[in-house]
């Protein structure tokens, strides 16, 4: 029986207290490939102190994990259980990196439930 598995869906089964992730279909990977990220662990639970960066092991080399702006995604970021597109980047000189280009930013952290529950709390006093 043949797996109809899409090969750029990545998986993060393990992420070490470093910000290291193990992802799935690790090789192989060629530039500008489509990479969608699935983290299967839940980055609260190993990650108990302030947010690192995001890395992975790619081809044997470890890249960093970047936001569209190009900047990188820290920890307390990314949500487990859910896709997020990007893809996988090998520039003419430097290291490669994949790119997420639906990941949430300062500001939508800035936004989320938490910010705007306290918000709500004092208007109208």
């Amino acid at each position: 029986m043949n797996c109809n598995c899409n090969p750029y869906i990545h998986k993060a089964t393990s992420l070490t207290d470093a910000g290291l992730l193990t992802v799935t279909n690790s090789t192989n990977i060629s530039n500008l490939d489509p990479f969608v990220l699935v983290l299967c662990v839940n980055p609260n639970n190993v990650i108990t102190g302030a947010p690192v960066d995001y890395t992975m092991t790619i081809n044997g080399s470890t890249v960093n994990l970047l936001n569209r702006y190009a900047l990188p995604i820290t920890t307390d970021r990314l949500c487990p259980r859910r896709r997020y597109l990007g893809r996988y980047v090998v520039p003419n000189t430097g290291t490669p990196y994949v790119i997420l280009l639906d990941t949430p930013t300062n500001i939508a952290y800035a936004m989320s439930a938490d910010a705007v529950a306290k918000t709500t709390e004092t208007e109208g006093d």
